[in-house]
């Protein structure tokens, strides 16, 4: 499972995925964790602002 994965999953924990969490899970340096977690954080975001937009077509001028 990818980190985007883990943070679009519900949690039964109100803990929060950590750098350091991810580091772990997949056997990289701390800051390295961190980086991906920043990164999926960010892929997820983009991609909730997009899916409202989804039905819309783009207008042409």
């Amino acid at each position: 499972m990818t980190v985007a994965g883990w943070l679009a999953r519900p949690r039964r924990q109100e803990r929060k995925l950590s750098g350091a969490e991810v580091a772990r899970r997949l056997e990289l340096s701390a800051r390295t964790g961190q980086r991906r977690l920043d990164k999926a954080a960010a892929y997820l975001q983009e991609v909730r602002q997009q899916q409202p937009r989804a039905h819309l077509r783009p207008v042409r001028s």
